[in-house]
């Protein structure tokens, strides 16, 4: 059978020093090197603008562009109270919808009574089932 010759139960041998170091300058002279080359590519990149890229449609101008309608409402609760009034105002009220032709509107409860009064249309003969 085979003994050991180290019967200490732990590493005996140091680690290499030397290996230890090359290993820290190498990866001290790459981190220099990488840091360079990035720095390098940044001033590069600021002295030569890129010039072929269209303008954003969406960047800020010095004049004021209006989208076409429809648009975004700004505060949608007021502006619908508001066209609920103006249909209150024409289903309530009398007026001309249009003078030359001789078109006028009247109030909705007054056009339902007149169409009461007047009658609606009917069929004259019985429906085919």
């Amino acid at each position: 059978m085979h003994t050991p010759q180290n019967t200490a139960g732990h590493e005996t041998d140091d680690a290499k020093i030397g290996a230890i170091l090359y290993t820290g300058l190498a990866l001290a002279v790459t981190t220099a090197m990488v840091f360079l080359l990035v720095y390098g590519i940044f001033q590069y990149m600021a002295s030569h603008p890129l010039t072929t890229a269209p303008a954003n449609p969406l960047a800020e101008t010095s004049q004021q562009q209006i989208p076409p309608p429809p648009q975004l409402e700004v505060h949608p609760a007021i502006e619908l109270q508001d066209l609920r009034a103006q249909e209150d105002r024409v289903l309530t009220s009398y007026g001309w919808t249009d003078k030359k032709a001789g078109i006028v509107h009247i109030p909705i409860d007054r056009a339902i009574d007149l169409q009461l009064q007047k009658g609606f249309p009917a069929r004259k003969e019985p429906a085919n089932q």
